[in-house]
């Protein structure tokens, strides 16, 4: 990992192509330690934060600031520790996702005016000829079949936290910062996005025509009703998040991987289907997620064994 002691550009004297080496080392090593990676996330969107919160008036969300502040210096502080407590690295790593997640309606509105949700049905339209989100529940409306797609959605939240907890609980902590790294770096590319693209989401707009009622979609409006953010539609990070565990966990732990990818599919048919994400949205999410696997699973490369 990281410590204070790897020295910098200048200080060593490098240029041409050894700096380039140089600079690819550094960041390589910044982008094996999710808090690295985190750290470099919150510094780039502190201006955006600020930026939104000033331009919406909302006085009320300052008060996220001094935490994103201190999120942003304790990243930056645990990552260049030499020899950090990896356990640390794993628990703060997590917490954050969800911390960050809920910055995103004041951070979408700092670079953009507004939601973009008309050009990405344009895009729906053209890739599928109709409208998914609107009409697919309509065209399938069986209690059946909403319930399970469902609570196949909602697998999404225990998926993200499962999988590098099972592994650090067996003692292969080198393959749970690998899980978690992409995550993390799949739900960065999103929330980066999302400040500078925001789309609302069909959800937004009601629920679609013919959608039948029952206990899980209940419970899934009231999750997302309490927990989502306005303007983070475009990728899905639920998709996003969800295939770069299915991918990391296919190397690390295969059969756990193969419910990953069954959860994934559900993941990305449900949002459709209730109408929350638009089917662009979970195909840029699918890409993202893949995206960021590939990167994970390639810095760590040598660092474990497949099981």
């Amino acid at each position: 990992m990281a410590s204070s002691g790897i020295p910098n550009v200048s200080s060593v004297g490098l240029t041409g192509p050894y700096r380039r080496i140089f600079l690819r080392a550094q960041l390589r090593s910044l982008v094996r330690n999710p808090l690295g990676v985190l750290g470099l996330y919150l510094a780039v969107t502190f201006p955006l934060l600020v930026g939104g919160l000033s331009s919406g008036g909302a006085s009320s969300g300052w008060f996220i600031v001094p935490i994103h502040l201190a999120a942003a210096g304790g990243a930056t502080w645990w990552y260049t520790r030499r020899d950090p407590d990896q356990r640390v690295t794993l628990v703060l790593a997590l917490l954050a996702i969800p911390i960050a997640y809920a910055e995103l309606p004041w951070l979408n509105q700092a670079l953009a005016s507004g939601y973009r949700d008309p050009l990405v049905l344009t895009w729906e339209r053209a890739l599928t000829g109709f409208d998914p989100s609107r009409e697919l529940a309509g065209r399938f409306p069986w209690l059946w079949l909403s319930e399970p797609l469902h609570l196949a959605y909602l697998s999404f939240y225990p998926a993200i936290y499962v999988p590098p907890m099972v592994l650090a609980l067996r003692g292969r902590m080198r393959e749970a910062i690998t899980t978690v790294s992409g995550v993390l770096i799949a739900a960065v590319v999103c929330y980066l996005i999302f400040a500078v693209f925001p789309v609302q989401g069909p959800r937004y707009f009601g629920p679609p025509e013919g959608l039948p009622d029952g206990p899980m979609r209940r419970l899934t409006l009231l999750i997302l009703e309490s927990r989502s953010s306005r303007g983070a539609a475009f990728p899905s990070s639920h998709m996003a998040l969800m295939t770069a565990q299915a991918f990391v966990a296919l190397r690390l732990q295969p059969k756990l991987g193969v419910l990953l990818t069954l959860g994934m599919l559900g993941v990305g048919l449900g949002a459709v289907y209730g109408g929350f994400h638009y089917a662009v949205d979970m195909a840029a999410g699918a890409l993202v997620g893949v995206l960021a696997a590939g990167v994970a699973l390639r810095v760590h490369a040598g660092q474990f064994d497949a099981v």
